[in-house]
């Protein structure tokens, strides 16, 4: 079997991944004074992503085109230029003690004004519905300018699949940004994190989920960064993309996870119709993007 490359230049994916979009989504700044906590202003923007991506007819730009403006200081419009977006979503986090500040606000692009902003100040045990309360407002300015938002009415409201306590959600979010940066430090560190994660709440169905994609991602062989064999990938990847499945069923990174296994295991159909999955959940998600990318190759699509 050919080697997969897990490693490959994903600028062609995501010059794609970002045409004619509607929305985008800079990430909430770290206003701490301790550049350690970056980690949960970045893991509050991508969960805000995911959230936002749910809406029917609302594209999002993805994760990796809007993260290349952190910390940048350049004007809006021309963000929203280079992202090929409508409205930019921005914010900034600040977390002191067990109190946590966020603000959010929505601008359209055109002209630059604010269609809505707003300040929270709460306890950190209320993060997800912090992270809710902000996805609803946009979808419902948006729907209120642009018709943009659920198809139906019944329509169930996109939510953030809340853990049972913020450590074990604290933990996930450090995990889950290590694996963005790859190389075998990090995902073995990411590994602990989750692992920790778990411990700490056996049944959060996105810990698991991560879990499996970073145990795959240790496997030995020339496109990923670890030196686990197939068999140990499999007898420690399997269970939890099994349990991500049983807890969420339509988890974009349950699927990801088993498109992603199937990618090493050669069944590159089964690969294509996983992150076609994926995609579908999360039309933004860019590893699955570029999973099924490598599948369709190698069938020769």
């Amino acid at each position: 079997m050919q080697a997969v490359r897990e490693k490959i230049d994903k600028a062609e994916v995501l010059s794609s991944s970002v045409r004619d979009r509607s929305n985008g989504v800079l990430p909430f700044v770290n206003m701490s004074s301790d550049p350690k906590q970056e980690y949960l202003s970045d893991g509050i923007s991508e969960e805000l992503l995911n959230v936002l991506a749910q809406y029917q007819n609302l594209r999002v730009a993805a994760r990796t085109s809007s993260f290349q403006f952190k910390g940048e200081n350049e004007d809006i419009v021309k963000i929203a230029e280079q992202l090929k977006v409508a409205h930019v979503l921005e914010g900034s986090v600040r977390k002191s003690g067990t109190r946590l500040r966020m603000t959010a606000q929505l601008i359209k692009a055109s002209d630059g004004y604010h269609l809505w902003s707003e300040t929270y100040d709460r306890e950190f045990d209320g993060v997800f519905a912090i992270q809710d309360e902000i996805a609803a407002a946009i979808g419902d300015a948006l729907e209120a300018e642009l018709g943009l938002g659920k198809d139906a009415v019944d329509d169930p409201q996109p939510m953030v699949i809340a853990a049972a306590n913020t450590q074990a959600y604290d933990a996930f979010l450090q995990g889950r940004r290590l694996i963005h940066q790859r190389g075998r430090e990090s995902l073995e560190d990411a590994v602990r994190h989750l692992e920790r994660s778990q411990r700490l709440d056996a049944i959060y169905a996105p810990a698991h989920a991560q879990l499996a994609i970073v145990t795959i991602l240790l496997l030995d062989s020339g496109g990923t960064y670890g030196d686990l064999s197939m068999t140990e990938v499999n007898r420690r990847a399997t269970p939890h993309i099994n349990l991500a499945f049983e807890l969420a069923p339509e988890l974009p990174e349950a699927h990801a996870a088993r498109g992603l296994m199937t990618i090493h295991t050669g069944d590159w159909q089964q690969a294509v119709s996983d992150t076609r999955m994926a995609l579908d959940s999360n039309p933004s998600y860019t590893d699955a993007m570029n999973w099924q990318r490598i599948a369709l190759g190698e069938l020769g699509r």
